[in-house]
């Protein structure tokens, strides 16, 4: 069983609720599943409350304190690089030397797959 404590990092505010929840929780029981721990930001009540009321820089404080002290590494969900919220996660943990896991490897721009018959 792996002792791994990992923080899922993901697009959350320009998708519906419902989709980003499903998402989240379905990224979490599968690693889970693999032994790890999880720590999903959906989860952290007093940020949900924050960002309601209009603190979200707060509350990206807030949960990146949690990243520091708490995680061994992130787990950067598909669309990552499409949420500025993912991206900060992704500086900071690149900063405190935490391990990066990818649900979905990305391209390296200008490299394009063809179909060779």
């Amino acid at each position: 069983m792996k002792a791994d404590k990992v923080y899922l990092s993901g697009p959350i505010s320009n998708r519906p609720t419902d989709e980003a929840d499903e998402h989240f929780t379905r990224v979490a029981a599968t690693l889970q599943a693999q032994g790890y721990r999880t720590c999903n930001p959906l989860r952290m009540r007093l940020c949900e409350w924050l960002a309601t009321h209009g603190h979200k820089r707060l509350c990206l404080m807030l949960e990146l304190m949690w990243l520091w002290w708490t995680c061994d590494c992130i787990y950067l969900m598909e669309g990552w690089h499409t949420s500025e919220g993912a991206r900060l996660e992704r500086a900071a943990a690149r900063c405190l030397g935490l391990t990066a896991m990818y649900e979905q490897k990305r391209e390296k721009p200008g490299k394009k797959t063809a179909n060779r018959k």
